[in-house]
C-alpha cells in the first residue's frame, strides 16, 4: 500500500505539467460535448481524434483519449435531465427523476447532484482500479458465460420491477426490447431474422437510434398531440439551483452505496455500466423509505446511478490495463491508442512503464476535478434552458435530434428508422408501457443471447445442468426470480388495496 502511494505521488508529479493539464482539460471538455450531443458517441470520436495524438508523448496521449471517456458521462446527464433525451445507455435511468425535477423548476440542482455524484462515484472507481487493479482482473475473468447469463437476467427481471406501476407491462415491454434486439443475422448461423428483405436492417436495429427515436421524436410528437400536457416549467431562483443540507443529507449514503455497486457491477464485461445504473436505481428504490415517490423527481434517484454509472466506467479499465483485454468497443479503442504509441496494456504494463500506468492514474484524478470544476458553474446557464420560449426550444431538440441521428452512421435510412422508433415510442408511452424497459431489453439483448447460445453449447442444452454446476449463476438467478416475486406480489397488493378503497 505505501509503496503504491510513493508510485501514485509520482504519478501526480508527472501529469501536472501544463502540457498534460492542458490535454486532460481538451478530453474533459471534448468528452462532455460528446454527453451533451446525443449520436456523436464515443468510439466515433476516439477514432477520428486518435490520429492527432501521434505527435504527443504516451502519456499527454493516454490522458486526453481517457479524458474523453470519462468526460462524456458527466455530460450525458445533461440531455437526460434537461429535455429526456439519454444519449448513452448509462443515461437512461437519470431521466426517471432528473426530467421531473427540471419540469420542476429545479434544474439546477438535479444537474448539480448529478455532477457531485458522478465526481464521488468516478473518484471511487480510480481508488478501486488504483489499489486493486491486478486482484479485481482475476475476479472479472472467473466470469463466463454462464455468469454472464445470470447477471443479464437477473438485471432484465429487476428492470421490470423498476419500470413502472404495472409491473406486466413492464414485463411486456423489457420482452418487446428484447424481441426488437434479434433483428438482423444471427449471431451463431448468420441467418436474417424479422429483416424482411431489408439489406440496412442485417445490422440490427442500432441502440442509439432507437433510443433518439424513443425519447427525442416522442418528446416532439407529444408536444404536437398533446400540449395541453407539456405545460410551464416552473418559476425558480438562481440560489434554488444548488442542493441545500436536506438534500446533501438524503444523497450522500445512496451516492457511496451506488459508488460501490457501480465498480463492482462494472467488472462484469460488456454492459457493465448500464447494468450498474439499474441496480444502484433499484437498490435506492428497494431501501427508501417513500419508494413510491422514485420516478417523480428525488434527489437519490439522479445520485445513485450516476455515481454506479461513474464508477463501472472506471471498473471496466481493470481487464485492459491489468490483462490487455478490451471488452468494449470503446475500451478496443483506448487499446489501439496504447499500441499505437508503443504501449501493450496487460500484466507487463505496470512493471515495464510504471510512469505511464500511475501517470494515468494520476490523471484520472485530476480529470475528475477538472469535470467537477467544468460543470459546476453552468449549471445556471444549462437551467435557463428551460426558460427558453417553447416555441423556439422544441425545434432546437428536433434539429439535435436528427443530426444526432444521421451522425450515427450517416445513413437516411437510420433516421427513417428514428422516426419510426419515434412514432412507436409515443403510442406505446401513450398505453402505460415503459420505454426505457424497451430501450434497456433492446440494449442486453445481444448480451443475453450470446451469453445463453454460450452456456447451451458448453452444456449441451441443459440450462438446469449449467446453473447446478455454476453455483455462483444459480444463486443470481434465484436472487433475481426472488425479487421479481417480492416485487409481484408488493404490486399486487397495492393494486387490490387501492381498487377495495375506490369500493368503498
Amino acid at each position: 500500500m505505501f509503496d503504491s502511494l510513493l508510485l501514485l505521488l509520482n504519478g501526480f508529479v508527472d501529469c501536472l505539467s501544463l502540457m498534460n493539464i492542458f490535454c486532460a482539460i481538451v478530453g474533459s471538455l471534448l468528452g462532455s460535448l460528446i454527453g451533451v450531443l446525443p449520436g456523436l458517441g464515443i468510439s466515433g470520436t476516439v477514432a477520428i481524434l486518435l490520429p492527432l495524438t501521434y505527435g504527443m508523448s504516451p502519456l499527454s496521449a493516454l490522458i486526453m483519449i481517457s479524458g474523453i471517456y470519462f468526460g462524456s458521462q458527466y455530460g450525458g446527464a445533461i440531455t437526460s435531465i434537461l429535455v429526456n433525451i439519454p444519449g448513452e445507455a448509462t443515461s437512461i435511468v437519470t431521466c426517471f427523476d432528473g426530467h421531473p425535477m427540471a419540469r420542476e423548476g429545479k434544474a439546477g440542482k438535479a444537474l448539480c447532484i448529478s455532477s457531485i455524484a458522478s465526481f464521488v462515484g468516478g473518484f471511487i472507481g480510480t481508488l478501486g482500479l488504483t489499489f486493486a487493479a491486478a486482484a479485481l482482473a482475476r475476479v472479472a475473468l472467473s466470469f463466463g458465460k454462464v455468469e454472464f447469463f445470470a447477471i443479464v437476467v437477473f438485471g432484465l427481471l429487476l428492470l421490470t420491477s423498476i419500470s413502472g406501476k404495472n409491473q406486466l407491462k413492464g414485463l411486456i415491454s423489457v420482452a418487446l426490447g428484447v424481441l426488437l434486439g434479434c433483428v438482423g443475422l444471427d449471431s451463431l448461423y448468420g441467418k436474417a431474422r424479422f429483416t424482411f428483405g431489408i439489406v440496412n436492417l442485417y445490422s440490427g436495429i442500432d441502440f442509439v437510434t432507437f433510443i433518439m427515436g424513443a425519447y427525442g421524436i416522442t418528446e416532439l410528437l407529444k408536444a404536437i398531440c398533446i400540449p395541453e400536457e407539456q405545460g410551464e416549467v416552473l418559476e425558480f431562483s438562481l440560489r434554488d439551483q444548488f442542493p441545500n443540507k436536506k438534500d446533501y443529507k438524503e444523497c450522500w449514503l445512496p451516492t457511496l452505496r451506488a459508488s460501490v455497486l457501480g465498480f463492482a457491477v462494472g467488472l462484469v464485461p460488456g454492459a457493465g455500466s448500464t447494468l450498474s445504473t439499474f441496480f444502484a436505481y433499484g437498490m435506492e428504490k428497494g431501501l427508501s423509505k417513500h419508494p413510491e415517490k422514485f420516478g417523480t423527481g428525488v434527489p437519490e434517484g439522479i445520485a445513485a446511478p450516476e455515481a454506479a454509472n461513474n464508477a463501472a466506467m472506471y471498473a471496466g479499465l481493470v481487464p485492459l490495463l491489468s490483462l490487455g483485454l478490451p471488452f468494449t468497443s470503446s475500451m478496443a479503442l483506448l487499446m489501439n491508442a496504447f499500441i499505437i504509441h508503443g504501449i501493450t496494456p496487460g500484466p507487463l504494463f505496470i512493471s515495464e512503464h510504471p510512469d505511464l500506468f500511475w501517470g494515468l492514474i494520476a490523471s484520472m484524478f485530476l480529470g475528475n476535478i477538472i469535470l467537477l470544476i467544468i460543470n459546476l458553474p453552468f449549471v445556471g446557464l444549462w437551467a435557463r434552458l428551460l426558460k427558453v420560449d417553447f416555441n423556439i426550444l422544441m425545434p432546437l431538440i428536433t434539429f439535435i435530434t436528427f443530426a444526432g441521428g444521421y451522425a450515427i452512421n450517416y445513413s437516411v435510412f437510420d433516421m427513417g428508422m428514428m422516426v419510426a422508433c419515434g412514432f412507436v415510442g409515443f403510442f406505446l408511452g401513450q398505453c402505460g408501457y415503459n420505454m426505457a424497459a424497451l430501450a434497456v431489453g433492446l440494449f442486453l439483448s445481444p448480451t443475453f443471447e450470446g451469453s445463453l447460445l454460450g452456456t447451451m453449447t458448453l452444456y449441451h442444452g441443459d440450462i438446469f445442468a449449467a446453473l447446478w454446476d455454476r453455483k455462483l449463476a444459480l444463486v443470481i438467478i434465484i436472487l433475481g426470480i426472488a425479487a421479481f416475486i417480492f416485487s409481484s406480489v408488493k404490486s399486487s397488493r397495492k393494486f387490490f388495496a387501492e381498487r377495495n378503497a375506490m369500493k368503498a
